[in-house]
């Protein structure tokens, strides 16, 4: 891949990759990934291991015990104490295992990655990227801190490898670049992790402050009222005013996007 490495942010990715952008996992020179543990593909694993009596557990046991507590109490929640405790191991023996927090991290994001369970390409390249984004998005909505784990500095294991090699298939029958191809993938990875947080922003608002969204709606029609703003009040008399409600709207969204990036290419 000839990109650069801060194209290829995440993730899914998200999950499935560094994060769509961030969140978008795209194109990039390839950083390495780690030797994973066990096979494992875990981030940053090293090639061998000391002599020594046998581990209790395996560093992907480690990464799902921090998963479990990263979808109970959020990503602040998740610290090496944390996980020693929950796996019922000493704190310092969990250091033979990831060296820090952030190693930790990326390998919570890998192991999460792999729950995307793609098939082969279908050949119709945008059934396969409305598939990716909804698996994404289904994956961002059961694990809400991915959003915030996912960085263009995420090592690129076996299940983000697995979700690039799917998008560039996707794509492929579009005759696009395989570099315009993986920006493409970032560009949708980042389109669904924004449009997560927005989703979850809005479910925690309806919670918290249940009659904001009637008062904002009706700030708007005053400020809509001194003809300020003629173009903007013309919007909303033809297509209604903002959507709150963005999921509802996701596939809608997500065709613009595809007809955009892919435009001029013939596909």
């Amino acid at each position: 891949m000839s990109a650069n490495r801060e194209e290829t942010a995440g993730m899914l990715p998200g999950p499935g990759m560094p994060p769509g952008a961030g969140a978008d996992p795209g194109p990039g020179a390839v950083p390495g990934p780690g030797v994973a543990q066990g096979g494992s593909g875990m981030a940053g694993a090293g090639a061998g291991r000391r002599r020594g009596p046998q581990p209790r557990h395996t560093r992907q046991e480690v990464a799902r015990a921090a998963v479990a507590i990263a979808d109970a109490e959020g990503l602040a929640a998740v610290t090496i104490r944390a996980v020693a405790a929950r796996l019922g191991t000493g704190v310092m023996s969990l250091y033979s295992y990831v060296p820090d927090k952030q190693t930790l991290v990326y390998d919570m994001v890998e192991e999460v990655s792999g729950e995307l369970d793609l098939p082969e390409p279908s050949g119709d390249w945008r059934a396969d990227m409305h598939l990716l984004a909804r698996l994404q998005r289904a994956v961002l909505h059961r694990h809400p801190w991915m959003i915030e784990a996912t960085t263009h500095l995420q090592p690129l294991g076996p299940a983000i490898l697995a979700t690039l090699e799917f998008a560039l298939g996707a794509l492929e029958p579009t005759g696009l670049t395989a570099g315009a191809r993986l920006e493409t993938f970032a560009l949708v990875n980042g389109f669904a992790a924004g449009l997560v947080r927005a989703e979850l922003a809005t479910q925690a608002a309806a919670v918290s402050e249940p009659d904001r969204a009637a008062d904002q709606a009706a700030r708007l029609q005053e400020l809509l009222a001194t003809g300020r703003y003629p173009r903007f009040a013309a919007a909303v008399v033809q297509s209604g005013p903002p959507a709150v409600e963005l999921g509802a709207q996701f596939e809608r969204l997500l065709d613009r996007i595809l007809d955009g990036l892919v435009a001029g290419n013939g596909a």
